[in-house]
């Protein structure tokens, strides 16, 4: 065997043990050859493959791509990482990228083309979930400022002085980070993490406690992430209430929430234990028509609240469906 023979069995070799697809074809797109790699990748052996058409992987709507390849072969041309789509033999379409070089004969005619083809499926699906991630950012920044001016409405008409307002949105911007935080505890997911409503609730009534007694008995639930926002400026309102009229405004105060189930909807208490002065008994104001809306508007449900000089309790009663993206 002679040096151009060892040459080319090595040659072959590395075609054949390559991960690329690797094929070739004549200017009329008939198959010359097809290694093991596009075996595996398109789903034909060899033998059915060569001799055959390059079109039979090429689905309807793209059919024009070969002619556009073929011409540009002709002309000298090489195209590299062409993404595209071509069908497999079980009719599944699969993304891949095309490196494309003309083939010459010893006069510098080009007789034909190498393809290789390499399956980009995983690149798509990062791709994908890179744009879903900047599409949840987007919205979770644009919906956070729309969350601060609100908070900021609230709190301005109920404090007197810039320093008061300046301590309240302190507070208030340290429970949305919390909150923020444990929506996006899993940032690898496709979506923003779904957190359990119990720890949820727990985050945002940290930075508003201050040695109070806080008893959370509520079912083990995961919220939808559309329920996140909602519930967040329910219970930061609630908390904001405590901390100017009730429990939170006593070193002996005490807060209960608890859960139940009724049918397909879910009622969740709050409870104060306080002494609440005459002046703040039925004290509605925006904040309190903020949540009622929220309520109605995002989770098919209604708020109450009771006050007693013993302390405020409020029933917020939910779609639990809603709640839980289970429609």
């Amino acid at each position: 065997m002679n040096t151009s023979d060892n040459l080319n069995e090595y040659l072959a070799a590395i075609i054949e043990s390559s991960n690329d697809a690797i094929i070739t074809k004549n200017l009329d797109s008939i198959i010359q050859t097809w290694n093991n790699s596009a075996e595996r990748l398109f789903g034909y052996a060899a033998h059915e493959a060569v001799g055959r058409s390059i079109t039979m992987l090429i689905p309807d709507d793209r059919q024009h791509e070969e002619a556009d390849i073929i011409a540009r072969l002709r002309s000298g041309q090489r195209i590299e990482h062409f993404e595209t789509v071509r069908l497999r033999r079980d009719g599944t379409l699969i993304p891949i990228s095309l490196t494309i070089s003309p083939v010459r004969n010893r006069a510098g005619e080009v007789i034909g083309a190498s393809k290789i083809a390499r399956d980009i499926t995983d690149q798509k699906q990062a791709e994908k979930q890179q744009k879903l991630l900047l599409g949840e950012m987007r919205h979770r920044v644009g919906n956070s400022f729309a969350v601060a001016g609100s908070l900021l409405a609230v709190t301005a008409r109920q404090v007197e002085t810039a320093a008061e307002l300046v301590t309240i949105m302190q507070k208030r911007f340290v429970a949305l980070a919390s909150v923020h935080s444990l929506a996006l505890a899993d940032p690898m997911g496709a979506t923003q993490a779904r957190p359990y409503l119990k720890d949820l609730v727990a985050k945002i009534i940290e930075p508003f406690a201050s040695g109070q007694s806080c008893t959370l008995e509520i079912d083990n639930i995961r919220i939808a992430s559309e329920a996140v926002t909602p519930i967040a400026l329910i219970f930061h309102e609630l908390c904001t209430n405590a901390t100017k009229y009730g429990a939170f405004a006593q070193s002996d105060g005490s807060i209960a929430v608890t859960t139940k189930r009724e049918g397909d909807r879910l009622v969740i208490q709050w409870q104060e234990r306080c002494q609440i002065a005459p002046s703040s008994l039925n004290k509605e104001g925006f904040g309190t028509h903020l949540c009622q809306t929220v309520v109605e508007a995002t989770l098919g449900g209604t708020i109450t609240r009771n006050f007693k000089s013993t302390g405020m309790a409020a029933l917020i009663d939910v779609d639990l469906n809603i709640l839980t993206d289970r429609c």
